[in-house]
């Protein structure tokens, strides 16, 4: 394997779909055909669908939603099922000297990816829970609105009467549940970090690159060895299509999740102090 294979991990809702937009305006492959935008990504998600379906096929053969929102360990991927993933990275490689492709999916199955692509680079995009959890309720919410304004006559009726929720019943019935996914797609991260080798992981903030973005680039390009134009961060990044934050702690009735949580931010925190030190130490030499 030659190519230069770039695997963008997240939670979903993290702004993963944001970063994976930058990069492709910055001249990076990440498929031909993309899943297109909808009322949760207006811009787009800009995934791949070719990994998108076989993500999706692979959770449902598991009866598990192809959304990927779940939060408990599924079996492990087949031989056969690793020939497909392997039959799929071989064809992107012939076709792109580098590229790469995003779906928050792609937590679910990274062991299986180190062992198909040794010399894979990771870059995931991390995300408080809070500020993710409250972009996963407003998306759902849209999608409730998008679905009761499509109603007409009597069942636009039994919608109002029983179906149609507010913002505070949305938070009130599905916080604690994503707050559980958010809390497993960390841990599938972090297993995946102690068996990776460090200096193919690099670790972002979407919030960070509106202020800066050469430190993201810099390390793709000169330490990594991709090659991109820049284009700005702040040309592809829209104010408007982030979600209000609210504290979700409130609607958590099982306290034990919120201490999962920050001890999973905690470690991630490590993983930054760790990625200034060793950018400052790398300034200094050069």
């Amino acid at each position: 394997m030659n190519s230069k294979v770039l695997i963008i991990a997240g939670m979903h809702r993290s702004g993963t779909s944001l970063v994976t937009q930058w990069l492709q305006r910055c001249g990076l492959s990440i498929g031909k055909s993309l899943f297109p935008a909808d009322v949760g990504n207006l811009d787009g998600h800009f995934e791949d669908t070719d990994f998108l379906d076989i993500h999706r096929r692979f959770l449902k053969k598991r009866y598990c939603p192809d959304t990927g929102f779940i939060y408990n360990n599924i079996p492990a991927i087949s031989h056969q099922e690793k020939k497909e993933l392997k039959a799929l990275i071989t064809v992107k490689d012939q076709q792109h000297g580098q590229w790469g492709w995003k779906d928050p999916r792609t937590c679910l199955f990274l062991e299986p990816y180190h062992e198909l692509i040794p010399s894979a680079y990771y870059l995931f995009i991390i995300r408080d829970f809070h500020a993710t959890v409250n972009s996963m309720l407003a998306r759902e919410y849209k999608v409730h609105i998008k679905k009761f304004n499509t109603k007409k006559g009597l069942s636009r009726l039994k919608w109002v009467l029983f179906k149609k929720k507010t913002v505070e019943e949305m938070y009130v019935l599905n916080a604690e549940n994503f707050l559980r996914i958010w809390i497993h797609y960390y841990e599938q991260i972090v297993q995946a970090i102690r068996k990776l080798p460090r200096g193919r992981c690099f670790f972002v903030r979407f919030t960070s690159l509106i202020k800066d973005d050469t430190d993201t680039f810099d390390h793709l390009t000169n330490q990594w060895g991709f090659l991109l134009d820049h284009i700005p961060f702040n040309e592809v990044y829209k104010k408007e299509l982030v979600s209000e934050v609210r504290n979700v702690e409130e609607y958590i009735a099982d306290k034990t999740l919120i201490e999962r949580a920050k001890s999973l931010e905690k470690e991630f925190a490590r993983y930054f102090v760790e990625r200034v030190e060793g950018f400052n130490k790398l300034r200094v030499m050069n």
